[in-house]
């Protein structure tokens, strides 16, 4: 008898233990729910709430005016028409300047371009000085420039002389690596080279090293007597924004509402990309090899890519639903241009909650497939044809 109330007093203080550790786990998880979310703790059978889902559309890109990001989103008035681009080597600013130079034409606004006829590199403007404009074309009487989107070198002062109207100014970067690669595969010569070399041996700077411009030589960095570390705060003061081109839909949005534009003045197709530069490698030592090259170009990207993600994050959520609304666009649009041919109906883009409706017709097609040299040609053809209608007035 006294083995058996042994046993059953062992099996009861077992079954005890056991009750005691269910209630302390659970306590337990309950505190640390009201610790970590500084809140009451709902009951630990209440459903938490849903959120409301909203009913399916006809259109994937049509309004979704029940979108909390859409309505919290502040809204500018007031578009900005004002530009001044630096227009940075092989860091995709000849889509950048396509983009500008659309706008331009869109809104007939002006558009500061070298006065050269045919003649080589008619298309770049170069350094500016106090004779600059005897080298540009005129602009009309009464009227001042609006958009610098063609290569010069950064001259703040030059820039808001040129534009005076509290002009917005806009720079370019690319990752130091990448922006080299592209700049080897750009050569024909060498191209045809690594692409044979490549077969083998898809590492491509073992055998041609760094070569590409600094980027900071358009950012003027070396006119400057200052260090880096003083000219990186120099240019945190002087440009109101500069893009990344690996992240160039997000700059084009964080642009888009900083000048109050729309969909339709980002909108764009690639413009002289290289689209032979596949298949290449570069090893760990090889990328050292470069940032280490072009330390300073390292050191300005790492400091503005900071400053990049911390504009967007500022945005917050709201920032990703345009940016994903605004891929779907470029999508169609690209889609449309792509394949349409003179004649055919202007594709049509639904209102949204990011974006009125609006209609991409062929000849807007037409525009920003074009690459730099044909695209100068025709503005510079038509701000001489500006200048010559305001004289005879």
């Amino acid at each position: 008898m006294e083995r058996f109330l042994r046993k059953k007093s062992s099996w009861f203080l077992l079954c005890g233990v056991l009750v005691i550790s269910v209630v302390a786990i659970r306590y337990r998880s309950k505190l640390q729910c009201c610790t970590c979310t500084n809140s009451p703790c709902a009951p630990t059978n209440a459903t938490p709430s849903r959120p409301k889902v909203p009913s399916a559309q006809k259109n994937a890109l049509s309004a979704r005016t029940n979108t909390p990001s859409a309505r919290t989103t502040e809204r500018c008035t007031t578009r900005r028409n004002n530009v001044a681009f630096l227009k940075v080597h092989k860091c995709g600013s000849t889509t950048m300047s396509n983009i500008l130079h659309r706008f331009a034409l869109r809104y007939n606004l002006n558009v500061i371009l070298p006065n050269k006829n045919e003649t080589t590199q008619f298309w770049v403007l170069g350094g500016l000085d106090n004779k600059i404009n005897e080298r540009i074309i005129p602009v009309s009487p009464g009227k001042n420039y609006n958009i610098l989107a063609v290569e010069t070198f950064f001259d703040k002062r030059m820039f808001q002389t040129l534009i005076p109207n509290d002009p917005f100014i806009l720079g370019i970067l690319r990752e130091p690596v990448e922006r080299q690669a592209s700049y080897v595969f750009y050569n024909k010569n060498i191209r045809i080279k690594l692409e044979k070399k490549m077969k083998t041996d898809p590492y491509i700077f073992r055998s041609y090293p760094s070569s590409a411009p600094h980027m900071l030589r358009d950012y003027n960095f070396y006119g400057s007597r200052l260090g880096i570390d003083k000219f990186i705060e120099k240019m945190d003061n002087e440009f109101d924004m500069i893009m990344l081109t690996e992240y160039f839909d997000e700059s084009l949005i964080l642009l888009k509402r900083k000048l109050c534009w729309t969909f339709k003045d980002i909108v764009y197709m690639t413009v002289n990309k290289n689209f032979k530069n596949k298949g290449y490698a570069v090893s760990p030592a090889d990328r050292e090899k470069v940032l280490n090259t072009y330390k300073n170009d390292s050191m300005f990207y790492e400091h503005f890519k900071g400053n990049f993600f911390g504009e967007m994050g500022k945005n917050g959520v709201g920032f990703l639903h345009e940016l994903h609304q605004f891929k779907l666009v470029l999508k169609l649009v690209r889609d449309y241009c792509t394949f349409v041919k003179k004649g055919d109906k202007s594709l049509v883009i639904p209102k949204s909650s990011w974006n009125e409706r609006f209609l991409v017709d062929p000849n807007e097609c037409r525009l920003m497939q074009l690459i730099e040299f044909p695209l100068v040609r025709l503005l510079q053809k038509r701000q001489w044809q500006l200048y010559a209608d305001s004289s005879q007035k």
